[in-house]
């Protein structure tokens, strides 16, 4: 009995160890593959029109699904065809996070903090921008008046300050009772953009000082596929949907799981895309975007973080890439994707 206890406690040293030793080398992979990337001798932009045509592109899937998001953390809107601007995705007149919540001092409101966010349903119309809540009379904002009263603010998104008009006191009281505290409705309307993309140039190949956006975290676009979702969703117990993780686009067809981590360039319908950053992930991945609850265990980012940080600095793990137009267009659902790749040194 002595001697089974000794190699069952020496079975048990083993697994421990050789579960560590794999633990280690996920890690370094990740972390030389980052660097790699970002060593890559990528040429920064396509200079003519008859370079694009001379480029290689190789095809790797379909559009599933778009979404565009008029209010920022709130519930996105399925499109079946979209425009690709510069400062992001666009369906006629709305434009792609041009709406936000902020504290009375300014301090951006995000579905992280508060998860009911997500169950408000935007929908522009003309000159009116409409908000519904579930068992809440709706409110109407007459985006017209908004531009003539010009009540200029400003929100504070991660330290950059982003200019807006205020929507008025009407919009302040409604979203005091949906969201449980006091709250002002930003739009971005027609002011110029002053962010700027500048910190991120030399540690990203392909971004560009000019990659702005409107209210959105850092940059214009975000492309997920249905292959990585699927992977998270093979590791973890709680539901995983797309929607969850708010892309712009989804991509299905894919090879293998994280295949866009690879991608250089992106071609859909008439546009063409940058891949300018790995997406770092927090708690808003953790909401349920139906119910606005989130995970107790603090799934599935704590399942990310064991195997997609890879981020030198970054403790945040990475899941989807944010995308910069280089060449404004269309993309439709069901379109095919194709894309050139990072080089490997």
């Amino acid at each position: 009995m002595f001697l089974q206890q000794a190699i069952d406690q020496k079975f048990s040293v083993l697994t421990v160890l050789v579960a560590g030793i794999v633990a280690v080398t996920a890690y370094y992979y990740w972390m030389e593959r980052n660097k790699r990337r970002k060593q890559s001798p990528v040429k920064l932009q396509f200079k003519t029109s008859d370079e694009l045509q001379k480029v290689e592109w190789e095809h790797v899937g379909k559009v599933s699904k778009i979404w565009i998001y008029p209010v920022k953390s709130c519930a996105g809107i399925p499109l079946k065809n979209a425009q690709t601007g510069l400062l992001g995705l666009l369906d006629g007149s709305v434009r792609d996070r041009s709406f936000a919540f902020t504290t009375e001092s300014g301090s951006l409101i995000r579905g992280s903090m508060i998860g009911a966010t997500v169950k408000i349903k935007p929908l522009l119309n003309g000159n009116s921008l409409t908000l519904k809540y579930p068992d809440v009379e709706e409110l109407s904002v007459d985006l017209e008046q908004v531009e003539a009263e010009k009540n200029e603010a400003t929100i504070n998104i991660f330290g950059d300050i982003a200019p807006g008009l205020d929507c008025g006191e009407a919009a302040a009281r409604w979203l005091e009772n949906v969201l449980g505290k006091k709250a002002r409705l930003l739009h971005h309307s027609t002011i110029p953009s002053p962010r700027t993309t500048e910190s991120f140039v030399g540690k990203f190949p392909l971004v560009k000082k000019d990659d702005n956006c409107l209210y959105a975290d850092s940059f214009p676009y975000l492309l997920m596929t249905k292959e990585s979702i699927n992977d998270l969703q093979s590791r973890v117990s709680c539901q995983t949907p797309p929607e969850n993780f708010r892309p712009n686009i989804l991509v299905e067809g894919i090879s293998k799981a994280y295949d866009e981590d690879e991608w250089a360039y992106i071609k859909i319908g008439s546009s063409i895309f940058r891949n300018v950053r790995p997406c770092t992930r927090c708690t808003f991945t953790t909401v349920n975007y139906e119910t606005g609850t989130k995970e107790k265990d603090m799934e599935p980012l704590r399942t990310l973080k064991k195997y997609r940080c890879f981020l030198e600095g970054e403790s945040s793990p990475c899941f989807g890439v944010h995308l910069a137009v280089e060449l404004q267009g269309t993309i439709s659902d069901g379109d095919d994707v194709y894309v050139t790749r990072f080089a490997k040194s």
